[in-house]
């Protein structure tokens, strides 16, 4: 700077001091006070005097060292719908009206980037039955953003679950769920998050009962499998079943009731799904084994007393019959033998019948005469032993 006196210099630096003025004379505040903007924002550039009135200064707004917004009386301006292209380093500057000094503030960098997208990510999904979910919602940079939640499943349309939210929210069901960040006003919004499509996972322990609960079931009887969820029981369920890994019925009740044939017996297995909520589920049950037998006990014992029941019957009849006929034959046996015996005595004592009876006797006997007899001819008296010598009447049987 060569030989410069003292007095010079200060000259100098004071006739600087006039022109730019000190930068802590001057302030630029943006509004909001972000360092980043998008696309559309808007955004107000503000300049702070540090002394006088605000009528004692005109100013100035200034984009990387060259005037953006000439000198007015104005001292904020607001920039609707910036621009990409618009980022840069700003300054303010004022300049006083009474001595045409200029004060200038510090640069402040701003960003103008591309609209930014939410989104979205879920916590843990495996949670115990009246559990919740934690979902979070991100916007970066992430200064300023509130956030708005929409839901839906594949048969419903979006719905509003949190008008300008938290970053974090908790859920108690699953679907399919999307989130939107918004700052300013309100009237500036990111781009819609990706669908996050998730099923809660309930932790309770699912266990099946039978009823008959029998190690075996016969052809032709009926079981029931109930499919329960420990801790559970005050929810309202929908089940799924399978049988050896094949589904059976499908967002059916809990009850599943199995009319038992050659082809039912398998490994039965359920899930459960809250009844107002299809993405929540339990895990798979236990396998409960089913085996069924080809004939049923009760058919069984019927069919054979339709079989042994007649054929004893008959065996009985048959047995009675022989009994009767070995009776009556003794029986017959019996009375030949006496007739036979009677007709011998019979014979060896014919003639001598009528000479037992006793002539003018009012016996009955004694009026019966044989064939040719008269009453001259000679009465005969019975031998000795005989039979009619034995009922001649009157008579005692001589000893």
């Amino acid at each position: 700077m060569g030989n410069i006196s003292p007095r010079v210099l200060v000259s100098l630096l004071m006739n600087s001091l006039l022109c730019c003025g000190h930068a802590e004379d001057a302030n630029l505040i943006i509004d909001p006070n972000w360092s980043t903007f998008h696309p559309e924002e808007s955004v107000t550039f503000i300049c702070v005097m540090s002394e006088g009135e605000e009528t004692d200064w005109q100013y100035e707004l200034r984009r990387n060292g060259k005037q953006f917004i000439q000198y007015n009386t104005h001292k904020s301006y607001t920039l609707q719908g910036i621009q990409i292209d618009q980022s840069g380093e700003y300054q303010c500057c004022g300049l006083r009206k009474t001595s045409g000094g200029t004060d200038c503030s510090d640069t402040v960098s701003l960003t103008v980037t591309a609209q930014p997208k939410a989104k979205l990510t879920a916590g843990p999904t495996t949670i115990p039955v009246g559990g919740s979910v934690s979902l979070r919602c991100s916007v970066e940079p992430s200064t300023g953003w509130k956030y708005i939640w929409v839901t839906k499943t594949q048969n419903t349309p979006e719905v509003e679950v949190i008008q300008e939210g938290n970053r974090e929210i908790k859920v108690t069901k699953g679907g399919i769920y999307r989130c939107i960040g918004k700052r300013g006003n309100g009237d500036y919004c990111s781009v819609v998050s990706n669908e996050v499509s998730f099923n809660i996972t309930f932790s309770n322990k699912v266990f099946v009962t039978r009823r008959p609960n029998r190690p075996q079931i016969f052809s032709g009887e009926s079981i029931t499998l109930t499919c329960e969820v420990q801790g559970g029981e005050t929810t309202e369920w929908t089940c799924d079943w399978k049988k050896s890994d094949k589904p059976v019925k499908v967002g059916n009740d809990k009850h599943l009731t199995v009319s038992v044939n050659e082809s039912s017996s398998g490994n039965y297995m359920c899930q459960c799904r809250r009844r107002d909520d299809w993405y929540s589920v339990t895990k798979w049950s236990e396998k409960i084994p089913v085996s069924v037998s080809v004939s049923s006990p009760v058919s069984s014992s019927f069919l054979v007393l339709l079989i042994v029941g007649p054929i004893s019957g008959i065996v009985l009849v048959v047995l009675l019959l022989l009994l009767w006929r070995y009776k009556r034959s003794n029986d017959l046996c019996c009375v030949r033998s006496q007739s036979s015996a009677t007709n011998h005595g019979v014979d060896q004592t014919e003639g001598h019948l009528y000479s037992s009876l006793l002539h003018g006797t009012t016996s009955l006997y004694e009026t019966v005469h044989p064939p040719g007899a008269n009453g001259n001819e000679r009465r005969h008296h019975p031998e000795e032993g005989s039979v009619y010598d034995n009922v001649r009447p009157g008579h005692e049987r001589r000893q």
